[in-house]
Formats: structure tokens, C-alpha cells, sequence
């Protein structure tokens, strides 16, 4: 896609991270908990790993309308620096953030 810069790295490093964290979190206090009556946890802590197809689909959607390389939305922060980044990583870094919040409850089906 052209996301390919060092703090871009980072970001996306951050992103996977969070993932790994996310699923290492959950086999961890998924015995603590609150359960309803099947024995069923009543709720994720964060976001599920499966709401990462979001980011999928919006970047499938970018790559059909050639939306890739020097085209992409938001373009580049910082431009010429050591620190020149795409803003649209950040978009990982928020959703990582979200997989491994304790705060955020979201009720299972």
C-alpha cells in the first residue's frame, strides 16, 4: 500500500502487538470473567481480534480505487524528516489500542 516508512513500521509493530497481547489476555482471565447461565463469558474485554476486518475492507477498498502508494488518504505528516509518517497508520495504532482496553466491554451474542 505505501506504508512504508520507519514510524510506519512502529505503528503497524505497535498494532501487531496489541493483537498478540489481545489473545494472550483473553486465554488468560477469560476464567474470572462474569458468566452467564451456558458458563459463557457475557462479554469481551476490547475489541475481538475479528473487528480488525474493518481495517481489511477499508484498505481493499483503497486498492480498487488506486488509492495505494503516493495516493494514499491523508497523505504523509512531517514529509522530509526522520519522523515522516502516514496518518492512516494511526488508524492501527487507535485500533490496538482498542483490542486491549480493560475498559471497553462489548456484550458477547
Amino acid at each position: 500500500m505505501g506504508v512504508r516508512t520507519p514510524v510506519d513500521h512502529l505503528l503497524l509493530t505497535i498494532f501487531i502487538l496489541c493483537g498478540l497481547t489481545r489473545l494472550a489476555r483473553f486465554n488468560v482471565t477469560v476464567s474470572v470473567l462474569p458468566k452467564d447461565a451456558t458458563g459463557k463469558s457475557r462479554y469481551f474485554e476490547g475489541t475481538p481480534i475479528p473487528t480488525s476486518l474493518a481495517l481489511v475492507f477499508t484498505m481493499a477498498y483503497w486498492v480498487s480505487q488506486g488509492w495505494v502508494l503516493d495516493n494514499i488518504p491523508l497523505g504523509t505528516a512531517l514529509t522530509g524528516t526522520a519522523f515522516e509518517f502516514h496518518p492512516i497508520a494511526g488508524l492501527f495504532l487507535i485500533h490496538g489500542c482498542l483490542m486491549v482496553s480493560k475498559s471497553i466491554h462489548i456484550p458477547k451474542p
